[in-house]
C-alpha cells in the first residue's frame, strides 16, 4: 500500500511541490517551515502514514508518493535548495529589471532636460532680439 516511489518520480514530485510553492509566492515561508521540521521529517511522515491509513480508500492513493518522498531528510533538503535557487534567481532578475528601467528613465530624463534647455534658449534669444 505504501510503496517507495522511484528516484525519477521523486524528482518530479519535488519539482512539482517547488512549482506550487513558487506559484503562490510562498517560497520564504516554505523554506522557514521546512528548515524547522526537517529533523522531524521521518517521524512526522510515519505518524501521517499511521493516521491516514484508514482514510486511504476514501481519499485515494494519490498522496502516498508525496508522503514517501518527503519522508527522507535528503528530499526535504533538495526541496529547500530548489526553492532557495529559484528565490535567488528571481531576486537577481528583479534587480536586473530595475536597473534596466532606471537606465531607460535616465535616458528619457536627459532628453527632456536637453529639450527643455533647447526651448528655453530659443525663448531667451527671441526675447533678447525684441520680437
Amino acid at each position: 500500500m505504501f510503496e517507495e516511489p522511484k528516484p525519477e518520480d521523486q524528482e518530479k514530485i519535488i519539482e512539482k511541490a517547488a512549482e506550487t510553492i513558487y506559484k503562490y509566492d510562498m517560497d520564504l515561508v516554505a523554506i522557514l517551515v521546512l528548515e524547522s521540521i526537517k529533523p522531524l521529517a521521518t517521524i512526522g511522515s510515519q505518524m501521517t502514514r499511521y493516521m491516514i491509513a484508514p482514510f486511504v480508500p476514501f481519499i485515494g492513493e494519490r498522496s502516498i508518493p508525496y508522503l514517501a518522498t518527503f519522508e527522507s531528510k535528503q528530499n526535504v533538503e533538495k526541496l529547500i535548495k530548489l526553492l532557495e535557487e529559484r528565490s535567488r534567481k528571481d531576486e537577481s532578475d528583479q534587480k536586473n529589471r530595475k536597473l534596466r528601467e532606471e537606465k531607460q528613465v535616465d535616458h528619457r530624463s536627459r532628453w527632456r532636460r536637453l529639450k527643455f534647455w533647447g526651448t528655453r534658449t530659443r525663448e531667451t534669444t527671441s526675447d533678447s532680439l525684441g520680437t
